[in-house]
């Protein structure tokens, strides 16, 4: 039996461990939007699939900084036109 297998759903903290930034900042991304999708496990616990991070991840790759501004003011409009 392989005990080796990685976890399909990772908790907050593992989540942003991988993304390599604070478990706020990942917070921050899910109240706003801005970040990878979730699960809601209980009324208060979240986890994240893992093909929702690697997915996320890559549509935050850039060749240029003219890209990632761009990406990055589209995101900041968005969030200003979301209802409240």
């Amino acid at each position: 039996m392989n005990n080796n297998l990685s976890p399909l759903i990772l908790s907050e903290e593992e989540a942003a461990k991988m993304l390599n930034i604070a478990a706020r900042t990942l917070q921050q991304k899910r109240l706003d939007g801005t970040g990878p999708a979730f699960i809601q496990i209980t009324k208060r616990r979240v986890g994240y699939a893992v093909s929702d991070l690697n997915e996320w991840m890559s549509t935050c790759r850039f060749k240029t900084t003219k890209e990632s501004k761009n990406f990055y003011e589209k995101s900041l409009e968005k969030m200003r036109n979301y209802p409240d």
